[in-house]
């Protein structure tokens, strides 16, 4: 791959609304991410990479992010948000309930796999910011306990 390809290649990137973007030839291994109209570019040799494991420490970290008076709930993984288990029952929570650590504060369906989120600390929800059935990326703000 010569050098005006991976021109190219970054100039359709930001055109799009792809946000990642791997490709691989003779070797080379171009990595394209961006993020808020920002992108990143890797250009490494062939070199196998294990999948990193998540383990429930790195859930439970990823959950809980003190900002302003609350804590931020975030999504630990890409997925469809459901604030209830079925679409007949009542969400687990709303704005103004009151939930302990560790209590179901919703569902992340990823493949096919319901993941249910914990509540990372005592409170009260101040926001639910994620339409039920909305999809949420990784790192994504999903609810606000006080």
């Amino acid at each position: 791959m010569d050098l005006k390809v991976i021109k190219e290649l970054i100039k359709s990137f930001e055109k799009s609304n792809v946000h990642k973007l791997e490709v691989e030839q003779d070797g080379l291994k171009v990595k394209l991410e961006k993020e808020d109209k920002q992108y990143t570019v890797v250009s490494e040799g062939l070199v196998p990479q294990a999948l990193p494991q998540v383990s429930q420490n790195t859930v439970a970290d990823k959950l809980l992010e003190e900002v302003d008076n609350g804590i931020k709930v975030v999504a630990p993984l890409v997925g469809t948000f459901y604030s209830a288990s079925t679409p007949e029952a009542e969400p687990f929570v709303v704005k103004g309930s009151v939930v302990k650590k560790g209590q179901t504060v919703c569902i992340i369906e990823a493949m096919k796999v319901m993941n249910e989120i914990s509540a990372p600390h005592d409170g009260v929800i101040r926001s639910v910011v994620v339409k039920n059935g909305s999809m949420v990326e990784f790192d994504e703000v999903i609810m606000t306990i006080e």
